[in-house]
């Protein structure tokens, strides 16, 4: 339970503090993520019999989190707090109980396990902005010092009319200017990532394993051309598999936590 817990901390703070802007940012994320697991902590603790030193780790690895990782495009964001948040996870989904009594929070309707409805709710959460920043550090660890996204002069051959001469064939270089940079950078992955690792889980959820092959499938077919397109470099591809297999890993991360929460792991 107390997995389910961080990680709902960890996802709320980060859609709340995405709101904020200056050095408030980590501390709005952190006194969400605070609160969330006190409040969680404490009404799970006795019921699960969940021992105290399980909430207060829970606090420092949502306060490293805070802490580390700024939302902000300018800033690279590190990749070692979203290793040492996945292990904390994985710690904590194996070694803490999951079980406790089902529930009714409507008179009359069908019963509810508390842990597996705080998972899939966490999970629901985390999978959009925290796993957005999860994948953007491992991209900018895999660019290094050669980033693709800046923008590259146009090598072409042009005819003119010279001084001296009637007709001059000459290379030129024109850079692109900042309409057609703002138009290249892919802000909707903004959007896909989310989008994409959230279809992944529901999908695996209801047992479509053959949908989901198709959706990874579609994606490879969708980004072909401007792969393809991208012979100077190179690079478009790396980035695709890079980034895609990071989002589909977390993806999968996700499916076994809510697994976990269910007792089918």
């Amino acid at each position: 339970m107390i997995a389910a817990i961080l990680l709902l901390a960890v996802g709320v703070g980060d859609v709340v503090r995405r709101r904020v802007a200056g050095r408030a940012q980590p501390v709005i994320g952190l006194l969400v993520a605070t609160a969330i697991i006190f409040v969680a902590g404490i009404g799970y603790a006795r019921p699960l019999d969940i021992a105290p030193v399980a909430t207060a780790a829970a606090l420092v690895v949502a306060a490293l989190w805070m802490l580390a990782v700024r939302i902000d495009e300018t800033v690279t964001p590190p990749l070692w707090p979203a290793v040492v948040l996945i292990v904390a996870l994985a710690l904590a989904a194996v070694l803490t109980p999951w079980g406790a009594e089902p529930v009714s929070v409507v008179p009359g309707a069908p019963v509810v396990d508390p842990g597996l409805a705080l998972a899939v709710l966490a999970v629901l959460v985390a999978l959009t902005t925290t796993a957005n920043l999860m994948t953007r550090a491992m991209l900018t660890i895999a660019r290094g010092s050669h980033p693709s996204s800046g923008a590259h002069p146009d090598r072409r051959w042009v005819m003119r009319v010279g001084r001296r001469r009637a007709l001059v064939v000459e290379r030129e270089e024109t850079a692109p200017d900042a309409a057609q940079i703002s138009a290249s950078t892919l802000q909707g992955g903004r959007i896909i990532g989310p989008l994409e690792r959230l279809l992944i889980v529901a999908l695996a959820l209801v047992g479509a394993q053959g949908l989901i092959a198709a959706l990874l499938a579609a994606k490879g077919i969708v980004r072909f051309p401007e792969i393809s397109a991208d012979r100077r470099l190179g690079s478009k591809a790396e980035e695709f598999l890079i980034g895609s297999l990071t989002s589909w890993s977390l993806a999968g991360l996700a499916v076994a936590l809510v697994a976990c929460a269910s007792g089918a792991l």
